[in-house]
């Protein structure tokens, strides 16, 4: 059993600290990435425009087939894990792979760990997708049907005791059989992206008949908690030099504004200044030195810069002055914009030679999933055209689509 090689891990307790936990209100402030305004633009628009139907159809044939899904939960497990709590997180560090012993102690940069499957990473992936598709499903078209089954999805994974997950990650991409190498203080946090656009999610459907306001607060009591967690867990310049920082600032930004701790976002104690993130992430022609040497180089420059999109656009849809959204409104933000140029370089066919690097099997169709946000963030024509070059060769993807409007599209819509 896998779970035999597990009990040599030491860590300590899986238990999340005792806190007090604040008194929420059931006010949604949110969604926080999503800005809602282009929601409704796109609603106005569908029939007339012949791509957003098409991305339309294809979120509500997703959300249909996630109405009859059973989810699986982290208490779906053979064992009790090591801390002792059927309900903690456990998944595997996905590039260590058996040695001899069986000890995963040989690392291969890139190449999958098949038992990533058979643990919770593939639970939280699943549940994230799902109750984003519902939800976003839900809010174009008002069918009640899709938040009911998001609302059941997030009660069951945050909240129902047979099935929650506790709000910590202490077992986070631990190396079976190797003590002492899970949760706080490895790089296990990247499994929490997946919590980003379920925060997202569970704005969508506040309005719904579904999802009360006491179930608002749940959800901010966990996220509370597990705010905590990281912030005991991770300090502020962990992995600085990497893509997980960027997305460990994009976690906290989003759980401190869910949990009522926005006086956190702009303390360089909690989450540093951008500035100090893209000058240790990119050079001045934005290459990014700490992701082409990866074993999947053009996956985590790619993967970099979706965390700085999601930061861009949470940091920018802040009604308050916001730290962050006042660097990245100028012109000249260091090597973010020249590492994004560098993409539209690519996709346009106007890249110098030897200043792109390229892997097999890497689908280009994802850049879509940059250019979109970026084109809208910065107002850039160029990456708007990279975009829709990209929608021209057949890359599709309806929450980009319809979530990021076109320049065209929002340009038209300010006409009287």
């Amino acid at each position: 059993m896998i779970y035999l090689l597990l009990a040599g891990f030491i860590f300590t307790s899986s238990c999340v600290r005792s806190d007090d936990i604040p008194d929420f209100s059931s006010s949604n402030t949110g969604p926080y990435i999503i800005n809602t305004s282009y929601l409704d633009i796109v609603k106005e628009n569908l029939e007339s425009d012949p791509i957003l139907q098409e991305e339309y159809q294809l979120l509500i044939n997703g959300a249909n087939r996630f109405l009859s899904h059973n989810f699986r939960f982290v208490t779906e497990k053979p064992q009790v894990p090591p801390g002792g709590s059927i309900n903690d997180y456990v998944s595997i560090s996905r590039y260590w792979h058996p040695d001899s012993t069986g000890a995963h102690t040989i690392y291969k940069d890139g190449i999958t760990n098949p038992l990533v499957e058979q643990f919770d990473r593939p639970k939280l992936a699943e549940m994230s997708s799902g109750v984003f598709t519902l939800a976003l499903a839900y809010y174009m078209s008002g069918d009640e049907d899709y938040a009911e089954k998001a609302a059941d999805i997030l009660r069951k994974w945050f909240f129902e005791p047979y099935t929650r997950m506790n709000p910590n990650m202490n077992f986070a991409q631990i190396r079976l059989g190797v003590p002492d190498t899970g949760g706080g203080g490895s790089p296990g946090i990247i499994d929490a992206n997946d919590f980003i656009q379920v925060i997202d999610a569970a704005s969508l459907i506040y309005d719904s008949a579904s999802w009360s306001g006491q179930s608002h607060i749940q959800l901010k009591e966990w996220f509370y908690q597990f705010s905590r967690w990281v912030i005991r867990n991770y300090n502020a310049d962990a992995y600085s030099t990497t893509n997980v920082s960027t997305w460990l600032d994009v976690q906290r930004a989003i759980y401190f504004m869910l949990s009522e701790q926005e006086d956190k976002l702009n303390s360089g104690f909690y989450i540093p200044p951008v500035s100090d993130r893209i000058n240790t992430h990119f050079d001045a022609t934005g290459n990014q030195p700490n992701e082409v040497t990866r074993g999947r180089p053009q996956h985590y420059v790619y993967f970099n810069l979706r965390g700085y999109m999601n930061l861009t656009h949470l940091r920018r849809n802040r009604t308050v002055a916001d730290r962050d959204w006042q660097l990245l409104d100028k012109e000249d933000i260091g090597g973010l914009k020249p590492a994004l140029d560098m993409i539209a370089d690519y996709i346009t066919g106007n890249q110098l030679p030897g200043t792109f690097v390229t892997e097999p099997g890497f689908d280009d169709c994802r850049y879509y999933e940059l250019m979109r946000p970026a084109a809208l963030a910065f107002s850039s024509l160029y990456y708007e055209s990279a975009a829709n070059q990209l929608l021209n060769r057949g890359c599709r993807n309806s929450a980009i689509t319809l979530v990021y409007p076109s320049l065209e599209l929002l340009n038209n819509a300010d006409q009287p």
